[in-house]
């Protein structure tokens, strides 16, 4: 675990900074706890050896990635709070969401969140705000907005299929029924191509349901990663199987486990006493998250898997 230093660090690896006037501080875990050491417990930044005060609570607050929401947030748990951005948060108040280059205070020193250019899940993030502290390089810094806005986009099916009809049909005057200009019945087609739409939006759906399961089991086995081993730190994929088992064979549906924690629906050799293959086949998926290594020894080859680490 990296510490708070002031002046610089030779270390400069981490999944998110703490730059203060006089100290610097790298995330090396996707959860870090801020307040004062004690006699009985230590924290990741001991904020009152660096100037901030006698209101400091031991656990004052927690820094974390929210893997359900993809994105940093802050915990308050001390009973003086803390400011973000100027605003008091108190504990028992929701969790905060962090944004690049926010501005935090607890007690008398004031510090900036800063995260690296390029996002440790993927994709760039945009700086926030200006002035004050200089980040290092690597990070975010200068003013201006990188926030992308979204569009939605709308598609009115119905009124197609209206035009559509309009285009083929006659209203027979007086009897309020409509026949097609060829004098056959267009009920049938109609049918079909109802039958249809349902089959895709039905596969649509399926897909949208598995694309949710991959990003959920993605984001389990990050915080198992990040609570048990740092950015550049290997663990090897029958270790992390055991884990993943233990913590989640109970309460995942039975055809998730099946799919990345058995070896039951991958009948080929690569498989063949690897229960993890299904599991080593979606991390290597998402090469922005995770990084795979392989050993061999004779006949056996070995899998390990890291979290992407930034080094700056």
């Amino acid at each position: 675990m990296a510490t708070a230093v002031r002046g610089g660090s030779d270390v400069e690896v981490g999944f998110a900074k703490l730059q203060g006037e006089d100290f610097e501080y790298y995330m090396q875990s996707y959860s870090i706890m801020l307040g004062r050491n004690s006699k009985k417990s230590t924290v990741d930044v001991d904020l009152s050896s660096l100037g901030g005060g006698m209101n400091i609570s031991r656990n004052h607050a927690r820094i974390f990635y929210d893997f359900t929401r993809r994105r940093f947030s802050l915990e308050v748990l001390g009973k003086n709070g803390c400011f973000v951005e100027g605003v008091l948060h108190l504990p028992g108040n929701p969790n905060v969401k962090l944004d690049s280059q926010d501005l935090l205070q607890i007690g008398d020193k004031e510090f900036y969140f800063l995260l690296p250019v390029r996002s440790i899940l993927g994709g760039p993030l945009g700086a926030r705000h200006g002035g004050g502290v200089v980040p290092y390089q690597n990070y975010h810094s200068g003013s201006g907005s990188g926030k992308k806005s979204g569009r939605s986009r709308e598609f009115y099916e119905e009124d197609d299929e209206e035009e559509e009809e309009d285009e083929d049909e006659e209203v027979v005057r007086g009897s309020g029924k409509k026949i097609r200009r060829d004098g056959h019945d267009e009920y049938g087609s109609s049918e079909k191509k109802r039958e249809g739409r349902v089959k895709i939006d039905r596969e649509a759906d399926d897909q949208q349901v598995l694309l949710l399961e991959e990003k959920d089991v993605v984001s389990s086995v990050a915080t198992v990663l990040s609570d048990l081993c740092g950015p550049g730190d290997w663990m090897p994929m029958e270790k992390l199987h055991s884990v993943i088992l233990k913590k989640y064979g109970n309460i995942w549906h039975h055809s998730r486990v099946r799919r990345y924690l058995a070896q039951e629906d991958w009948a080929i050799p690569e498989a063949i006493g690897k229960p993890w293959y299904g599991l080593l086949m979606l991390l290597r998926k998402y090469p922005e998250h995770f990084v795979i290594n392989t050993r061999t020894k004779g006949r056996v080859t070995l899998e390990f898997v890291s979290l992407v680490s930034l080094i700056s």
